[in-house]
């Protein structure tokens, strides 16, 4: 065989095999390429002869670094027979990595050729280069995650855990690896911990999630939501354990506030005296307190889906309570109702203030919040109070009674004594056979007048007496005046001299309740002035209209004032100054009681210096405040 022919079948061998062949000059001149090497660089072999290999397929960086490889191979100096590995550039400027095992060839014994077999390794190294980074990453991940991730082996033991589920639980690398997962298990959840532990390893279960308590180096607790799986190898054997653990201590502790202060508003809604409860649109509880429990006599849970018809026998009571939920509900605004509910137990009826306001919960369905103060004893209290003032009131009509008994005497006598002596000169001058026409006329008129005058008085004393049902317009100066009437003869019989100042103004309310009031305040200015055995005894009267467009009627004496030390006390029921035959003390706290509660006015008193006809006085001076309110404007 001719060395031509060993050539041409060795060019033949090196096309077929699958690997990079080149033959160069120690120049890197290119000699041969087998076809691999030829498509790899995308130059057909006529092209490619003659091509420096160096200055055309090696990126610049390189080009200096294997010229010297080149002239040290020339040289002998270096081996050649170790795998180096390089990048490449093909004509089209894509970058290969190939790995190389060079060789010689000698002539002479001189280095003429050089003999490059090369792998392309492009796509392992972009593998391997994959590899590394997802290494990294998951490292990456591993190392500086926020989650706790612990990796242990089939028995439970610790081998590997990263920084954060160290920092949970204060320990370094080397103080947990080799410890059990069950060391750092708080002990309340061991048990059903090795339960799920077990049924992983056995395969029965894939993976598992569990909320767990640790213990920290330092013995301190901390919560856990732990997702535990394996990881397995190509025949399905478990190599490791991997959990991964989220700290959720703070939310726990969050849970905890919530649920002691969810706990706290239960305590104070159930030991509060109120009625709290809330209700659907059916009427149905929702939440309900004790304070609602014990009135229907049963518990809080029992309460909780049923309706006020399964626990009060009164239909009308329970048909109120729903169409009044329903009307509230409808309107959407915070309402105050008065209600009665019967107690289941006792059977009596109470009263309440309710508070209703409505709500949605957080499905967006209607409820009402309903708070309910049992005001029955207020109410029971109230009516006292009432019955009470009624007596008082009855007290004071009868007392004023007796008044004005004495006042009729008062005013009767001189009418009386007209009328008997005209009936007695009457029969004297008949039986003396003197009475004239004339005379007969004159005592006749003189007994007619009388009569009218007894009988007006009758009609004065007896409209004082009617009880007032109605408010009417009135007059307060015609008011004052049939006050005066009534006690003028005390007056006169005692010397006592009125000065006024009067004007007229309309007022609406109830007439005869004002004249009570003027004939106490003038009754006891006359008993003062009496007691002070004085000379000059005087009571002015002032009624004008203030700048408040108020009705001002003062009430002045001169009789020294009252004493400081009780001048606060005069308004008090049954408080009194004088002696237990001559008062009750209930005069000026009815004269209070009609001012402001039924006139919606005031009174005051003070004691005042003053001057009058040169001369200086003292007294109490009362003063009496009515709003002026037209018919229409009645509330």
């Amino acid at each position: 065989m001719t060395n031509q022919v060993l050539k041409e079948d060795i060019y033949k061998y090196l096309n077929i095999a699958k690997g990079i062949y080149v033959v160069l000059e120690v120049d890197s001149t290119i000699l041969f390429a087998n076809d691999y090497a030829c498509n790899l660089l995308g130059v057909p072999l006529e092209k490619l002869v003659g091509m420096k290999w160096i200055e055309h397929f090696l990126p610049e960086e390189l080009k200096t670094y294997i010229s010297n490889v080149f002239i040290e191979i020339s040289k002998k100096n270096m081996q050649i027979n170790e795998y180096v590995e390089n990048e490449i550039i093909t004509l089209n400027g894509e970058k290969k990595f190939i790995s190389w095992r060079n060789s010689y060839i000698e002539e002479n014994k001189k280095v003429s050729k050089i003999v490059c077999f090369g792998e392309d390794i492009t796509e392992k190294r972009e593998i391997q280069k994959y590899i590394e980074e997802k290494e990294e990453r998951l490292k990456a991940i591993f190392d500086f995650s926020p989650l706790g991730i612990l990796i242990s082996d089939k028995t439970g033991k610790m081998i590997e855990a990263n920084l954060s589920f160290l920092n949970m639980l204060g320990y370094c690398q080397d103080e947990i690896i080799g410890k059990s997962y069950l060391d750092i298990t708080h002990k309340d959840i061991i048990s059903l911990n090795e339960e799920y532990f077990n049924k992983l390893i056995d395969n029965e279960i894939g993976m598992y999630k569990i909320t767990k308590k640790y213990i920290t180096k330092n013995n301190e607790l901390i919560w856990g939501n732990v997702t535990v799986s394996t990881i397995k190898d190509d025949y399905n054997e478990i190599l490791y354990v991997l959990a991964i653990i989220e700290d959720i201590t703070e939310m726990k502790k969050r849970e905890e506030d919530i649920i002691a202060q969810r706990k706290f508003l239960h305590t104070i809604i159930d030991e509060n005296p109120n009625i709290i409860m809330v209700k659907d649109y059916d009427g149905k509880f929702v939440l309900a307190n004790q304070a609602i429990a014990k009135l229907y006599n049963t518990t809080t849970e029992n309460l909780i889906g049923k309706t006020d018809e399964d626990f009060n026998p009164n239909k009308e009571q329970v048909e109120h309570y729903l169409s009044n939920v329903r009307e509230i509900m409808h309107s959407d605004e915070t309402k105050v109702v008065y209600e009665e509910s019967t107690d289941s137990l006792t059977g009596k009826v109470k009263y309440y203030q309710s508070i209703k306001k409505p709500i949605v919960d957080k499905y967006g369905n209607k409820q009402i919040l309903i708070i309910a103060n049992d005001i029955t004893e207020i109410k029971e209290t109230q009516k006292k109070l009432k019955d009470n003032e009624e007596m008082i009131h009855h007290q004071s009509k009868m007392a004023a009674m007796g008044e004005m008994l004495e006042n009729i005497a008062h005013q009767w006598r001189q009418p009386l004594s007209v009328i008997t002596t005209s009936a007695s000169s009457v029969k004297i001058h008949k039986e003396m056979e003197t009475l004239t026409d004339e005379f007969l006329d004159e005592v006749l008129d003189a007994i007619v007048k009388s009569g009218n005058h007894l009988s007006q008085t009758i009609d004065d004393f007896r409209d004082f007496f009617k009880p007032d049902k109605e408010k009417v317009e009135f007059n307060i100066a015609i008011t004052y005046k049939k006050a005066l009437f009534l006690v003028s003869s005390k007056l006169k019989n005692r010397e006592i001299k009125i000065i006024e100042n009067i004007k007229d103004i309309k007022l609406y309310g109830f007439d005869n309740e004002l004249i009570q009031v003027i004939m106490n305040l003038i009754n006891n200015a006359r008993d003062a002035l009496e007691e002070k055995k004085i000379e000059y005894k005087l009571i002015f009267i002032d009624i004008y209209k203030d700048e408040e467009n108020n009705a001002v009627l003062k009430i002045l004496d001169n009789a020294g004032g009252i004493p400081v030390n009780i001048i606060g006390k005069i308004f008090d029921p049954y408080f009194t100054t004088k002696h237990k035959s001559l008062g009750t003390g209930i005069g000026l706290y009815m004269c209070e009681e009609i001012l402001v509660k039924h006139m919606n006015g005031q009174i005051r008193v003070k004691n005042k210096e003053y001057e009058y006809k040169n001369k200086q006085y003292k007294g109490a001076e009362f003063t009496l405040k009515i709003p002026i309110l037209e018919k229409q404007e009645e509330i």
